[in-house]
């Protein structure tokens, strides 16, 4: 039989949360978890010289044995940040914002 909560039953259940002690750290390590996920994956894009970009793309040709001729610079903010194969291959440069050293 389905039985439905009035408020009284909800307000006694949540004094009881609070006084137990138990939420209020659950929500704080929650909230520490939620934040330390998002900083830890978060990235940058970070420039590239012209040398490095056309290195990046001779390995990508060696690794996928890519028969592409050429290549062009991906450009943001008059800096060059990856390429793009003729192939239709992309690559960004990407860096954690927080990286661990270990």
């Amino acid at each position: 039989m389905l039985r439905y909560i009035d408020v009284e039953d909800m307000a006694q259940i949540l004094d009881a949360l609070f006084s137990s002690g138990v939420l209020i750290p659950a929500i704080w390590l929650s909230l520490g978890l939620a934040t330390a996920w998002f900083l830890l994956s978060a990235k940058r894009v970070v420039p590239l010289t012209t040398k490095e970009a056309e290195t990046l793309w001779k390995v990508h040709k060696q690794q996928m044995q890519c028969n592409a001729d050429g290549w062009r610079e991906i450009v943001r903010n008059e800096k060059i940040v990856g390429f793009e194969c003729e192939c239709g291959h992309k690559h960004i440069q990407k860096k954690h914002i927080i990286t661990i050293n270990a």
